[in-house]
């Protein structure tokens, strides 16, 4: 209230000041300040995972056209841009936002293209503006995707000038969870981990056809964070907590191998957690300084760099144990970090800004953006339906103008000016205002020239786009099927591997006994015997020798005892598949050297088998791509299609795989690229071709679908996986792709052998009878039958008949065994019983 005094005459006089209560005032203003820094700088929106910093800087640019297809620009014109229009505040925060927006290392996925020094993990800051420069990414440019067709909304910025806008959010086609993000608000915090891309995106696809699904449901797609570092997740229970309530904690390791060699020892630092190497280096060097790394000797080298990537380098004592001081690190350094997360979003109506800040689940979060593409897609749809409506209101114009050109023309002659003859062309053609503008803009010149068999198709094309887009915005289901298109297309554009693993079983608590092997890339050959062993053999061992012009292949005693020959590297991982439908992993470095002769590791003694297991199938994996499948195949019929990805964590112990019936097993695995197909035989000679689309993948433990119809009481003996993207071949003269001639290898117990090319059988459905492979003769049956190119080497392990003693090897080029039709029976190429095959390359 306005405060009252008294004059020296004794009147009262308003002084025309206002008396608060000082608290009061207080209270107003910090509950004004605290909504600012809520809702204008601190969260990001729902819709789009930005905050309002990185979207002006993202709407500016692209407003600017620095896109990526166009040269790099001065970070110090793009600031200067965002200050001058979007931005009022500080150069500072303008110039950190977008460095950490190109900066890989801190996003998963960068929004902006960065050239120049725009920092590093090791704690150093970006370069000035004035000597980086940046463009726009293309992940970016997909997140603003669609603005020009009036999908958000718009509004003035503080500069108060019509001309210039910034969206109250972004189209966000990107899910809000793909990069990190981090703030400090009123009242509030929010700390969001990455994910990979694809997962995300694959089950937002599965929340449109069911919303309802539970947490365990939605970790069957999205395994949890995936940080850009990569390193390694303890257990998932923190997971799990976070994707319920949108809180959880979780443990991350570095990734740390043990390198050797006759001179040294060292424990190197591949992968770190999301930490800067300078913060996990002196973390080190602290320990090592307070007596708490027995086990390292005073030597830390960083090997860093942008192409070998993270590599720290720890010199073991002469006596150390590598698992003990492992655990030394991981318990008193930042090798090991515990991460907390609260996921705290803003959110909003439709075409509104976002002013509701609250904390949320997975679940919820991704439906909330599956409605928010869906409302985009619709105004999106919306847009384009209006402007096909306007645009065909004209081209109706434009054909009565083609009609009448001639007297338009003599109209424009001789009226007084263009607004008289745009009059005339109005009231004589019944046109719009509109129709009749469009007319009289044009030139004499332009009027004569005019198409009406052009405007009629354009007409035709016109109502056939608005009748598509009014089915559109009539039927759900088919926004829901456009939005799903799209989506996968984002995976195939922008997908990639997952760089974190997730030990699903690990727990900090559990001992760590042996810390894997270090070595360079090294091409290997493995062998795998019919006793059960293993052995890694000169790179030579089984080349063809050239004698007289000719390549012979002379056998050699043990080569009998093949059971496969495995080309893989020292990089590699060996996934082998037991009878029992359980598998096992083993780095292919741990497989022993020997001679060609000799037996080799028994393969009991690197794996954690049964007694009663044997393993059937030996499958080298270089990568745990999401695109390629571990395929396998049951005696009884059966087929399980599973990503590779799903057999990262498997180590020698073993785990189930595929769930079998009483009386059934394993019978072999293929690695799959998920566009060829399947060729299984059975014993009484039925074999059939399936495509691979006809297989769905599924979880790794799992009962499998029926692959083929069992006939006779008859049992699967083989499969094999046909890629055609893998059977061409360049011929040495001319440099030119050819196809490779490819055929199905034929060998049945009674020792008769063929080949037969695959397009003598057809491609059937999966789970039918599938065809004749062979003829049968009395009590004979199919032993295998494998795809062979004409180059191929082959060496056939057979035993004599009639009791004789020992086993044989048989080496034969491919291109020598005679080919036969399917239905007819091979030659009989050993007196006596075909015990296996390998091929050799």
């Amino acid at each position: 209230m306005a405060s009252v005094s008294e004059n020296t005459t004794g009147n009262t006089v308003e002084t025309g000041i206002v008396q608060e209560d000082f608290s009061v005032i207080m209270a107003q203003a910090f509950a004004t300040y605290g909504l600012s820094v809520v809702t204008d700088r601190a969260l990001p929106d729902a819709r789009d995972g930005l905050k309002p910093v990185q979207r002006r800087i993202l709407a500016g640019m692209r407003e600017a056209r620095y896109f990526s297809s166009r040269p790099t620009v001065k970070s110090a014109e793009v600031v200067g841009l965002i200050l001058g229009n979007y931005h009022p505040h500080g150069d500072t925060s303008v110039y950190e936002a977008a460095a950490r927006m190109a900066q890989p290392f801190t996003m998963r996925y960068p929004l902006i293209e960065g050239q120049g020094n725009m920092g590093s993990e090791d704690g150093d800051a970006p370069a000035a503006y004035r000597y980086t420069e940046m463009r726009l990414s293309p992940l970016a440019e997909a997140l603003m995707a669609d603005m020009e067709r009036e999908t958000v909304p718009l509004h003035p910025t503080y500069k108060q000038d019509p001309k210039v806008v910034e969206p109250d959010y972004l189209p966000g086609r990107i899910p809000p969870i793909v990069n990190p993000s981090s703030g400090i608000a009123v009242g509030l915090s929010t700390n969001i981990p990455p994910h990979n891309l694809g997962e995300v995106i694959r089950a937002c696809i599965a929340l449109l056809d069911r919303p309802d699904m539970t947490v365990d449901e939605l970790m069957g797609f999205i395994q949890g964070p995936d940080f850009s570092q990569g390193g390694h997740i303890v257990g998932v229970d923190g997971i799990r907590d976070y994707f319920t309530t949108g809180k959880g904690r979780i443990i991350v390791r570095a990734e740390v191998r043990l390198e050797e060699t006759p001179r040294r020892r060292a424990l190197v630092v591949t992968q770190i957690p999301p930490t800067g190497r300078d913060k996990v280096k002196a973390s080190i060097i602290k320990a090592f300084n307070a007596h708490k790394l027995d086990g390292l000797m005073p030597d830390l080298r960083d090997e860093s760099d942008t192409e070998k990537g993270t590599r720290i380098v720890l010199e073991l004592r002469k006596d150390a144990d590598a698992a003990h001081t492992l655990e030394q690190l991981y318990r008193e350094t930042d090798l090991q970090i515990a991460l907390s997360f609260q996921m705290v979003f803003l959110f909003g109506s439709p075409l509104q800004a976002a002013r509701q800040p609250k904390q949320v689940g997975l679940l919820e979060l991704l439906n909330y953006w599956n409605a928010h593409q869906l409302d985009l897609l619709t105004r999106r749809a919306g847009y384009d339906l209006r402007k096909a409506r306007e645009r065909l209101h004209i081209v109706e114009g434009l054909m009565i103008g083609a009609e009448h050109a001639e007297e338009i023309v003599k109209i424009f002659q001789q009226a007084d000016d263009r607004a008289s003859a745009r009059r005339t062309i109005e009231e004589r053609y019944q046109l719009s205002e509109i129709q009749s503008d469009v007319i009289a803009s044009m030139t004499l010149a332009q009027v004569t020239k005019m198409d009406s068999g052009k405007y009629r198709r354009e007409h035709g094309d016109l109502q056939t786009r608005i009748e598509e887009l009014e089915r559109l915005l009539s039927n759900r289901r088919a926004l829901i099927t456009l939005l799903k298109k799209e989506m996968q297309q984002l995976v195939r554009q922008f997908g990639d591997e997952r760089r974190t693993i997730i030990d699903v079983e690990g727990s900090v608590e559990k001992p760590i006994t042996r810390v894997a092997s270090l070595y360079e890339r090294e091409p290997l050959t493995i062998a795998f015997t019919r006793s059960g062993a293993l052995k890694t053999l000169a790179q030579d061992t089984f080349r063809p020798k050239e004698k007289n012009g000719e390549l012979i292949y002379t056998p050699v005693r043990g080569d009998e005892q093949l059971r496969e020959v495995i080309a893989t590297t020292s990089q590699d991982y060996l996934l082998c598949m037991a009878s029992s439908g359980r598998v096992f992993q083993i780095a292919s470095h741990r497989i022993p050297l020997a001679t060609r002769s000799a037996k080799g590791e028994p393969i009991q003694s690197l794996l954690e088998l049964n007694p009663e297991e044997e393993i059937v199938a030996i499958v080298p994996i270089d990568a745990y791509d999401e695109d390629r499948y571990l395929v396998t195949f049951s005696r009884l019929g059966k087929v399980k299609k599973s990503p590779l990805s799903e057999y990262k964590t498997i180590d020698v112990d073993g785990a189930q795989d595929m769930k079998l019936a009483d009386g059934d097993s394993i019978v072999t695995a293929v690695l799959s690229h998920g566009q060829g197909e399947y060729f299984v035989t059975t014993d009484y000679a039925q074999t059939l071709r399936f495509s691979d689309e006809a297989l769905r993948a599924q979880g790794r433990v799992g009962q499998g679908v029926a692959a083929i119809s069992l006939t006779h009481g008859g049992v699967v003996v083989s499969a094999s996986y046909y890629d055609i993207n893998t059977t061409t071949s360049i011929d040495v003269e001319t440099g030119e792709v050819i196809q490779d001639m490819v055929s199905v290898l034929v060998a049945t117990e009674a020792g008769t052998l063929k080949k037969v090319p695959v397009s003598q059988y057809p491609q059937k459905g999966r789970a039918t009878v599938g065809v004749v492979t062979t003829e049968l003769v009395d009590s004979d049956r199919v032993l295998f039958t494998m795809l062979i190119n004409e180059h191929d080497y082959l060496l056939l392990t057979w035993k004599g008949a009639n009791g004789e003693k020992g086993e044989h090897s048989l080496p034969l080029k491919a291109s020598e065994v005679i080919a036969f039709p399917r239905v007819k029976r091979g030659v009989q190429v050993v007196n006596g019983r075909i015990l296996s095959a390998a091929k050799l390359g």
